[in-house]
């Protein structure tokens, strides 16, 4: 029989016994902390690293089997979820490494096999714990710009709420930092929202945000060119000296020429002297 065969039939039926000892050891070498629950969760995903194991001795396989590649992406799921640090998975990949070695040393001497069987088991053992652990940062990166822009958008909508006011009149109050990725997304999801309303006169409040980098006056120029061209007269108020500046020097001409009001009120006040 195949040194690698009787490897993996080796590992299928002991593979409950050995996810245990290897949880174990990587406990006690890592010098971990984890809660009963975390070490049964722990133990289940050993003893599918081991199927995995099995069958790409078994196979006489080369590459990792795509099972893998999704049980990693699954476990990057897991510590996403819980709120948990990448960090945390890495530093158990040496010492699962180590404990490996040792396991297939054991079960080598255990069916003789000679050092050459030992070294391209370890081999394969390398191939999967690599695989495994590329693919974890890498979904864990991904998941987390997902959940980062998620967080972001939500941000860039709630600092940015249509008000209405009035029948035909809405205020626009940008709150806080006005990053270009606020800008952006206020301009590309918020102001379409007014498109096909009976909104004549939009009130853009400037005075809850802070200094405007170049850029982001840009889009603020984009927002008011918009809502014009949705039909909606624009209204500015609350613009502090900085933000002026700011206007000023990306050279945008149109904001210079929008009528600007101190506050809000005197805004729709001066639209009640038009009865509107």
């Amino acid at each position: 029989m195949p040194h690698l065969v009787k490897f993996a039939e080796y590992v299928s039926s002991h593979k409950t016994v050995m996810a245990e000892e290897i949880v174990n050891a990587v406990i006690e070498r890592a010098s971990l902390k984890i809660s009963d629950d975390e070490r049964e969760n722990a133990v289940v995903m050993y003893k599918e690293f081991l199927t995995f194991l099995g069958d790409i001795a078994e196979q006489h396989r080369t590459t990792a089997p795509e099972a893998l590649i999704n049980w990693s992406k699954e476990n990057a799921a897991m510590q996403v979820s819980a709120g948990g640090k990448i960090s945390e998975i890495i530093v158990r990949y040496q010492p699962t490494r180590e404990v490996f070695i040792e396991v297939v040393n054991e079960i080598g001497e255990q069916l003789n096999l000679c050092i050459k069987e030992q070294s391209e088991i370890i081999k394969k053992v390398d191939l999967l714990l690599d695989t495994s652990l590329n693919e974890t940062v890498f979904a864990y990166e991904a998941m987390t710009e997902r959940m980062e822009e998620r967080y972001l958008e939500e941000t860039a909508r709630l600092s940015a709420p249509i008000v209405p006011v009035r029948e035909g009149v809405v205020v626009l109050p940008l709150i806080g930092e006005m990053t270009a990725f606020r800008a952006r997304y206020i301009l590309e999801n918020v102001l379409p929202e007014l498109a096909g309303s009976d909104i004549t006169h939009a009130i853009i409040d400037f005075s809850g945000i802070t200094p405007v980098e170049i850029e982001v006056a840009q889009y603020l120029n984009q927002m008011k060119g918009m809502l014009q061209l949705l039909g909606i007269q624009v209204l500015a108020t609350g613009f502090r000296p900085d933000t002026v500046k700011s206007l000023v020097d990306s050279g945008l001409v149109d904001f210079r020429n929008t009528r600007a009001f101190t506050t809000v009120k005197q805004a729709l006040d001066s639209l009640e002297k038009v009865n509107i």
